[in-house]
């Protein structure tokens, strides 16, 4: 055995990432979802600011199909499905109603998010008002076919035009947010 140090160093060996960068890592990671879970149980206390609740479906379909697209390592399946989860409690919905809707949505975009990001902002933003109006007319179908009985559909209408302009705003805020912070997706 030699005792030169050096003789032992191999180049191509990297050394696995300290603690701190590791929670560093899953800190970036579960940003997006935290920061949705957050802005929800803010809008949904009993703050007096009028239309408020309404916020929160919308804001959180936003954030599901724009972290899914463009950082599907912070929105995983678990963390949406704790999102829904969340939202059903908040809202009083039937639970995993709103959970079993964003998991569809996410699946969708995590599928097509290749050809998404390719996409211009106003097809972008078509292809999310589609998708937003299918999640929002499944979760009327669940709750009316879990309630056994047919829900009013204003609400729905209602929802599905206030998420259609929630978007552009929180794609803003969300291009911003992605070109700042440290991308935690494993590099190639």
């Amino acid at each position: 055995m030699s005792s030169d140090p050096i003789s032992h160093w191999q180049p191509d060996v990297r050394s696995a990432p300290a603690l701190a960068q590791r929670l560093d890592r899953l800190a970036m990671r579960l940003l997006p979802a935290g920061l949705t879970a957050l802005v929800a149980i803010l809008l949904a206390a009993p703050t007096g600011i009028p239309g408020a609740i309404a916020l929160i479906p919308g804001l959180a379909m936003a954030s599901v199909f724009f972290w899914s697209v463009w950082r599907p390592a912070s929105m995983s399946v678990p963390v949406v499905f704790c999102l829904g989860l969340l939202l059903d409690l908040i809202g009083f919905a039937p639970l995993g109603v709103t959970a079993f809707a964003f998991l569809l949505l996410h699946g969708t975009a995590v599928h097509m998010r290749f050809g998404l990001m390719r996409l211009n902002f106003i097809t972008l933003w078509l292809t999310f008002t589609l998708l937003e109006s299918g999640v929002c007319w499944l979760a009327w179908f669940l709750v009316s076919s879990l309630s056994f009985r047919i829900m009013p559909t204003a609400p729905v209408i209602f929802e599905c035009m206030l998420t259609a302009g929630i978007y552009p705003p929180f794609a803003a805020l969300g291009n911003w947010a992605h070109r700042k912070l440290s991308n935690p997706e494993p590099q190639l």
